[in-house]
C-alpha cells in the first residue's frame, strides 16, 4: 500500500518549504503539494507562493499570476480555498522604505555627521537583502494573522534560498547599526534633561522590526509547524547538493524530515529509456544509503510535461516509497546502442567564438546545464587556443563546477589541463576578509580622537558596521572584481563564467551599478569626517573598488571582448525565462550571440520517447523564430550525467549547430 508523505498527512504544518537544485522539480511538486491539500481539506485556506526572482507558478497552474493572493478556482478544487502568488520582493521593499524611510533617516540624522542628502542616498541603497527579507516577513505576518491555514513556498536554487534562510541573522546585524546611530541621540538627550530618556517613534520602529525578525526566525525552526522538503533527481551532481543543502539546514536548526526524488525512469520500451533506468541505479541506491534517516518520497518521470490542475491533481498518485525493480545490463547491450539524432540536416558544429573574447558568461534557467556547458567549453577553447590561459569561474553560491569536471576545485585556481584552470571562490570569506580590513582602518582613523584627549565613541561604531548595511551581492562583485585583477595582470586570456540561475543572473547583472553607488555614496560618507581625522586608506578603498566595478560593466557591454551564452531546455518554463533574460540583455546592451538547448531527446521509436520528442520539437521551432540573429546549438540528452573531462569533451563532440537557413 503506498504511503503519503508526512507533509501531506500532519495537519499541525503550516509553512511547507520546496528547496533544492535548478531543475529538480520544486515548482511542480510544490504546486502538486498545494494542489492536494485543497483537495483533501475543503476547509482550510492553503496558498502557495513564490520567492524565487524568475517566477513559474502561473506557467505552473495555467493561470496569470502576479503579487496578489489570487484565488484559483478549478472545477475539482473547493471552492475559494486555495490561492497563489508570485511575490514581487522589490515592491515589498520598496513599500517598507515609503512607509518606514522618514523614521530611517531621522535615526541616522541623530546619529552621525551625515547630512540629509547622503541619509537619502546611503538609505536607498543600503537596505542588505531588503527584497528578499520582506518575502519571508510577508510569510510570517501571514501566518501571525491567520489569513490562510497552510503556506506553501516555491523557491529560488539552493544557494539562493540558504542565503534567504540566512538573511535574519544579516537584517540583525542591520538593525544594530541603526540602534548603534539611535544610542548616541539616547545618551545625548539623557546627559542635556538630566532625565530618564523617554523613547519615540525610532525605538519603536526599530523595536517591532527586530521582534518581525525573530518571528520569522522562530517560524523557520519550529518543528511542530514548518518542514523543508528537497527536492533532488538522482543523479550525482543533484546528490551532492542536496547533501549540502541538508547539513545546512540542519545546521540553522530548520526541520527536515522527507525528501522527493524526482524524475524516477521507470520504462524499458526502448535502449535509451532502458540506459537511463540503469544509469539511474546506482544514484538511487546512494540516495537510499546517504540520505537513510529521512522518509525517501520517489516519483515517477512522466513522459509528458506536468502543467495544468489535472496533471497536479494526478501527481501525488505516484508518490510512495515503493520498490524499482532494475533492468539487467545485458538487456541493454543485446539491445544496440542508442542512436542520437541528426534531423533537419544538422552540421556537425562547435561553438564558435572570437579569437580575441576574453569573458564568456554562461546563463539560464536552473537545471538546464549550465555548469556542464560552461565546463565542456572551457575544455574545447583549451584545446583550440593551445597559446591562451583560460579560468573557469563559478559565481553562483552553490558551486557545482567540482562535481562537473569530477575533481575538487574549491577556493583556489587548480589546474585541470594544461592552459585551463578552475576557481570555485568563497565570495563570502572574499567580503568578510575586506569588512575586516576596512573596520581595522576606521579604528585606526579614529584613534586619532584619542590622542587629542576626546573620543566620538558613536560615529567610530557606527562607521565600523556600515559594511553590515552593503547591499546584496557585493561579496560576488568583488570577486569578479579579484578575477578582472588577475586578466589585467595578464594572468589569463579567457574567463568563463559559470553564473546563477536566470533570476538571481538578472539581478547579479544589476548589481555593478547599484554597488558603485553605495561605494560612491560611503566614500563621501568618508570625506565628511576628513580635517578631524584622516582617512586615507578607506576613503581609497572604497574608491579605488568604484572605480574597479566600472571596468566590469565596461567589460560586460563590449561585444569584442565578452559573449553571453544562453543555455535552454526545449520545454515550456525554460523557454520562457529565456525570453525574459534575452530582452534584458538586450536592453542592458550585454553582447548575446549563442544558444545552446540542451538535453534533446534522440529519435527513437519508443511510444514514451515520442511522446516527449513530439512537445520538445514544438519548442524548438519556438526557440528558432524567437531568437533568429543567434548562433543556435544543440546538445542531446545522454543516458547518464555528464561529468569528468572525458564526458564534457563528449558532450561538445555530440553538439550540432542548425544550418544557418533556419535562422
Amino acid at each position: 500500500m503506498k504511503k503519503r508523505p508526512e507533509y501531506l498527512e500532519n495537519s499541525n504544518l503550516r509553512l511547507l518549504v520546496f528547496g533544492g537544485k535548478g531543475g529538480t522539480g520544486k515548482t511542480t511538486m510544490s504546486s502538486a503539494a498545494a494542489v492536494y491539500l485543497a483537495k483533501a481539506n475543503p476547509l482550510k485556506k492553503i496558498i502557495i507562493l513564490s520567492t524565487d526572482p524568475a517566477h513559474s507558478l502561473s506557467h505552473g497552474f495555467g493561470v496569470k499570476l502576479d503579487n496578489k493572493d489570487t484565488c484559483l478556482n478549478f472545477n475539482n478544487i473547493p471552492e475559494s480555498n486555495l490561492y497563489a502568488r508570485e511575490l514581487d520582493a522589490k515592491a515589498l521593499a520598496v513599500q517598507f522604505k515609503q512607509e518606514n524611510g522618514a523614521v530611517m533617516k531621522k535615526i541616522a540624522d541623530r546619529g552621525t555627521y551625515f547630512d540629509q542628502k547622503d541619509i537619502s542616498e546611503f538609505f536607498e541603497l543600503s537596505l542588505p537583502g531588503m527584497d528578499e527579507i520582506m518575502a519571508i516577513i510577508e510569510v510570517a505576518r501571514l501566518i501571525s494573522k491567520n489569513l490562510f491555514d497552510v503556506l506553501i513556498l516555491d523557491t529560488a536554487p539552493t544557494g539562493h534560498t540558504l542565503r534567504m534562510l540566512n538573511l535574519p541573522l544579516q537584517m540583525e546585524k542591520w538593525i544594530r547599526v541603526m540602534d548603534m546611530m539611535l544610542e548616541k541621540h539616547r545618551y545625548m538627550a539623557a546627559q542635556f534633561t538630566r532625565r530618564k530618556y523617554v523613547k519615540d517613534e525610532c525605538d519603536f520602529f526599530l523595536e517591532e522590526l527586530t521582534q518581525k525578525i525573530h518571528n520569522v526566525t522562530a517560524l523557520l525552526k519550529d518543528r511542530q509547524i514548518t518542514r523543508f522538503i528537497p527536492v533532488m533527481i538522482p543523479e550525482p551532481m543533484s546528490i551532492h547538493e542536496t547533501r549540502k543543502l541538508v547539513n545546512a539546514l540542519l545546521e540553522i536548526h530548520i526541520p527536515v524530515k522527507e525528501i522527493i526524488v524526482n524524475r524516477i525512469d521507470t520504462q524499458n520500451r526502448c535502449t535509451f529509456c532502458a540506459a537511463r533506468k540503469l544509469h539511474q541505479a546506482e544514484p538511487i541506491s546512494r540516495i537510499q544509503r546517504e540520505f537513510s534517516e529521512f522518509d525517501l518520497t520517489f516519483v515517477e518521470n512522466f513522459k509528458d510535461e506536468i502543467k495544468g490542475i489535472d496533471d497536479l491533481s494526478l501527481l501525488h498518485d505516484y508518490s510512495a516509497d515503493n520498490p524499482y525493480v532494475f533492468c539487467k545490463k545485458e538487456a541493454i547491450e543485446s539491445s544496440g546502442p542508442v542512436i542520437l539524432d541528426a534531423d533537419l540536416a544538422m552540421d556537425i558544429s562547435n561553438p564558435d567564438f572570437d579569437p580575441d573574447i576574453q569573458m564568456i558568461i554562461i546563463g539560464g534557467k536552473g537545471g538546464v546545464g549550465k555548469t556542464s556547458v560552461a565546463s565542456s567549453i572551457g575544455l574545447f577553447l583549451s584545446g583550440r587556443f593551445l597559446d591562451k590561459k583560460i579560468l573557469l569561474f563559478s559565481t553562483d553560491p552553490a558551486h557545482s563546477l567540482s562535481d562537473s569536471l569530477d575533481m575538487e576545485i574549491g577556493n583556489c585556481i587548480t589546474p585541470v589541463t594544461e592552459n585551463l584552470w578552475a576557481m570555485e571562490m568563497n565570495a563570502d570569506q572574499l567580503f568578510e576578509d575586506f569588512k575586516k580590513s576596512y573596520k581595522q582602518d576606521i579604528h585606526l582613523m579614529f584613534e586619532q580622537f584619542l590622542v587629542k584627549g576626546m573620543d566620538i565613541k558613536f560615529d567610530r561604531e557606527v562607521m565600523a558596521e556600515l559594511f553590515s548595511m552593503a547591499p546584496p551581492g557585493l561579496d560576488e562583485i568583488m570577486a569578479i572584481d579579484r578575477i578582472m585583477d588577475l586578466k589585467q595582470k595578464n594572468e589569463f586570456d579567457i574567463i568563463i563564467i559559470d553564473s546563477s540561475p536566470t533570476g538571481h543572473l538578472l539581478r547579479f547583472l544589476e548589481l555593478p551599478e547599484l554597488v558603485r553607488q553605495w561605494l560612491k555614496t560611503l566614500f563621501n560618507l568618508l570625506m565628511k569626517y576628513e580635517g578631524i581625522v584622516k582617512l586615507t586608506r578607506s576613503a581609497q578603498k572604497a574608491l579605488n573598488l568604484s572605480k574597479n566595478i566600472r571596468r566590469i560593466q565596461e567589460n560586460l557591454t563590449d561585444k569584442k571582448k565578452t559573449a553571453f551564452v544562453m543555455v535552454v531546455i526545449p520545454e515550456a518554463m525554460g523557454l520562457l525565462e529565456s525570453e525574459d533574460l534575452y530582452a534584458y540583455l538586450l536592453q542592458a546592451k550585454i553582447p548575446l550571440n549563442h544558444l545552446f538547448i540542451n538535453m534533446v531527446l534522440p529519435d527513437t521509436d519508443c511510444p514514451v520517447c515520442t511522446v516527449r520528442q513530439k512537445s520538445q520539437k514544438v519548442y524548438i521551432e519556438k526557440i528558432l523564430r524567437k531568437f533568429t540573429k543567434m548562433h543556435i546549438s544543440r546538445i542531446p540528452l545522454f543516458p547518464y550525467e555528464i561529468h569528468g573531462k572525458t564526458g564534457l569533451k563528449e558532450l561538445i563532440k555530440k553538439c550540432r549547430s542548425y544550418p544557418c537557413q533556419n535562422l
